[in-house]
């Protein structure tokens, strides 16, 4: 629940209970003293605010705990889908993490050769693609720029 709404909540049912009472002590402290069927038309009547107003700050602290839901399941599908990114902060390719079509996307690299690029992970350094045997030495001074291997 979002801080703000659960204390709009919690004031709004300390104000119900005060108002409840209130009337109690007001009707004790008048000079004349109300009868019986009038103390409880004034009990009904608070009663039956303070039930709207907690009814009211139940509906509120539902929309609040959706939309705060909504959030937490935005923020981790965020979280998510930049651990599963193959690429880095600067947009290079991460060859130990990156997709097939985001290894495609690399100058050469053929679907065949993305798929050995895969098969052949983990790489300690960019360069293991060429001493793995994936890509030629001229190949990779193509791709070096674009990628890493975190």
């Amino acid at each position: 629940m979002i801080p703000g709404k659960r204390t709009k909540l919690i004031t709004q049912c300390l104000v119900a209970a005060v108002l409840c009472f209130a009337v109690v002590w007001i009707s004790a402290c008048n000079d004349h003293h109300p009868s019986d069927q009038q103390l409880q038309q004034q009990a009904a009547h608070a009663t039956e605010q303070a039930k709207k107003d907690a009814q009211n700050a139940a509906a509120n602290a539902r929309v609040a705990a959706a939309e705060a839901e909504r959030r937490l399941d935005d923020i981790a599908s965020g979280l998510k889908q930049g651990l599963h990114n193959g690429k880095d902060a600067q947009g290079h390719i991460d060859i130990n993490s990156a997709s097939l079509d985001e290894l495609e996307t690399l100058p050469g690299m053929t679907e065949a050769r993305a798929h050995r690029v895969i098969a052949h992970r983990p790489y300690d350094a960019t360069h293991d693609l060429v001493g793995k045997g994936i890509v030629t030495e001229a190949e990779y001074d193509r791709i070096s720029g674009r990628i890493v291997a975190d």
